[in-house]
């Protein structure tokens, strides 16, 4: 494949016409002892995978890509680092797009225009023996030119939501890796506080009746707070409950 795109350093990038997943391949780096890092971006992959071991539809044009990281933290505070790309992602969608589009942050790492999900984040990462991370990598998918129709929740993408015709899974890479370098410095010198206040500017749902989705039951409640660590604060059936991982719906 030809390089078509620079990343600021220390990022390094591989790049692939076809691979089965950018999330399988970061993996099988990071196994390896890849340093961190390290970007891998496919035009297309043949076995993308979303939360939950959902099929993530991958037609060719839009953005498939990971980011392998080796950040010297326990693994739940990694956790917070789907915010960090979330809002990155946000944020540059929200710079290409006319200034009438809406968008939004879902809880835990996906990404809204109108309420229809144009970008998914899946985190995937291990840890050493003492409970501190070895390698996490951050996998991220956004609709660019296509999106899928056969999905249980609205997709859409930036095409159809009004970005000029010459936009490219190229320029959002690069535009990504610029804002995710400076959000992650913020993140390494200062903690979560900053980068949850700008996710929770651009929060979905938040004060509404929602529907969470977990692994044993389904949830109805009040989507009431994010707490300081990230965890969903759902007021149901008269007391808070933390919610740590699950989807949600309205």
């Amino acid at each position: 494949m030809n390089q078509k795109i620079s990343l600021p350093s220390p990022l390094k990038l591989i790049t692939y016409d076809t691979v089965d997943s950018t999330n399988e391949e970061a993996k099988r780096l990071a196994r390896d002892g890849v340093p961190d890092g390290v970007v891998v971006w496919a035009k297309e992959q043949s076995s993308g995978t979303g939360r939950r071991g959902r099929k993530w539809t991958s037609e060719i044009g839009n953005l498939y890509f990971s980011i392998l990281l080796r950040p010297k933290c326990s693994a739940f505070k990694a956790m917070q680092l789907s915010f960090l790309a979330s809002l990155c992602i946000a944020e540059n969608i929200t710079d290409i797009l006319p200034a009438t589009a809406i968008v939004n942050c879902k809880w835990p790492n996906d990404v809204l225009v109108q309420e229809r999900k144009i970008s998914g984040i899946l985190l995937e990462s291990q840890s050493t023996p003492q409970g501190n991370i070895d390698w996490m990598v951050i996998g991220i998918g956004l609709n660019v030119r296509s999106f899928p129709k056969d999905v249980e929740f609205p997709a859409t993408s930036l095409i159809h939501e009004g970005a000029k015709n010459d936009i490219s899974a190229e320029i959002m890479l690069e535009l990504f890796s610029h804002r995710f370098l400076s959000n992650y410095k913020i993140w390494k010198e200062m903690g979560f506080k900053p980068i949850r206040e700008a996710w929770l500017c651009r929060v979905a749902w938040l004060g509404r009746k929602i529907i969470v989705h977990l692994e044993h039951e389904t949830l109805i409640g009040e989507f009431r707070a994010l707490d300081k660590d990230g965890t969903l604060i759902l007021f149901h059936n008269g007391d808070e409950r933390r919610i740590t991982a699950g989807d949600i719906f309205i």
